[in-house]
């Protein structure tokens, strides 16, 4: 046998425990969990794909959620909906946040500034207290 057919030989070997395995796999731009593809948007977020029904099955804000996904579905759990909820939670104090952030840069108001770093605060954490919850869905935590 030569070199390349060995190293077909493995991936084989690699690619068909991996199926039987909720692992993630990065290969390329994409992330595969067993039958569950994961690819970034080219205009925003992620997006999670079925191989086997060929559909979209959802769009996230952040990897994380995306990944969580994919893995709940793996695995015969389907939380899609609550972990959309998390994602939607996150994406919203992203967004809060980047807001406060130039607020601050912008002003020249010392009571602005302090209010607006107040909620840039709780903000980032929100968003932390999220994907930590995104964290033990993928994790088992």
């Amino acid at each position: 046998m030569n070199n390349k057919q060995l190293i077909h030989d493995l991936e084989e070997i690699i690619h068909n425990g991996l199926e039987a395995v909720p692992l993630p796999v990065q290969k390329g731009n994409s992330i595969r969990i067993k039958q569950y593809i994961i690819r970034e948007s080219k205009h925003s977020g992620y997006l999670v794909y079925c191989c086997k029904e060929n559909k979209q099955i959802a769009r996230t804000f952040c990897k994380a959620s995306a990944i969580a996904i994919a893995k709940s579905l793996a695995t015969g759990h389907n939380k899609l909906d609550e972990m959309l909820k998390l994602d939607s939670t996150i994406q919203k104090h992203v967004n809060d946040a980047r807001f406060y952030k130039n607020v601050i840069k912008k002003s020249n108001d010392d009571f602005v500034i302090s209010s607006r770093s107040i909620r840039y605060d709780i903000a980032i954490a929100e968003s932390q207290g999220a994907k930590d919850k995104l964290d033990k869905f993928i994790f088992g935590l």
